[in-house]
């Protein structure tokens, strides 16, 4: 059976329109594939930030390395490029009490803000929760003279 040359140009045609219609439908479902962290060190009993120091990202699973940034003179910082999956945010402050936040970074929420992470040095009590409106009330006398101290991490 013979084919004429405009039936299978209109063959080919459709062919293409019909593959062509699935590249971008293709190209749209594609998810980042990598996430952020970041947040700011803030010194609990100076109300300070903290400048200058390094933050640990490990994984959750098994505790391996996956990244480390330092904290601007600020004390912010952002880890970039990570991997999707649940981590433990570490920091390496001298002084202070272990902060070890664990957070999970997914295809619909690939970026992770910890907020204001308050240290609280070791010579200060650690409380399991602080109340937040306190908190956000205090002056330098009242903070000095309060006997319960912020939690580890206060969202802002």
């Amino acid at each position: 059976m013979k084919t004429s040359f405009a039936f299978r140009a209109l063959l080919g045609f459709s062919l293409l329109l019909a593959t062509a219609a699935h590249l971008p439908a293709q190209a749209t479902d594609t998810a980042p594939r990598r996430g952020t962290v970041s947040g700011r060190l803030f010194d609990g009993q100076t109300q300070e930030p903290i400048p200058h120091s390094y933050v640990v990202v490990l994984r959750a699973a098994d505790g391996r390395f996956v990244k480390s940034v330092e904290t601007d003179a600020n004390g912010h910082f952002r880890a970039t490029g990570l991997p999707l999956g649940t981590y433990t945010v570490r920091t390496t402050v001298l002084g202070y009490h272990k902060v070890g936040p664990v957070l999970a970074l997914r295809a619909g929420q690939p970026a992770h803000a910890l907020g204001t992470v308050v240290m609280v040095p070791l010579n200060m009590p650690l409380v399991a929760r602080a109340d937040k409106k306190a908190w956000a009330k205090r002056s330098a006398p009242v903070a000095e003279l309060e006997p319960r101290r912020p939690a580890v991490r206060v969202r802002s």
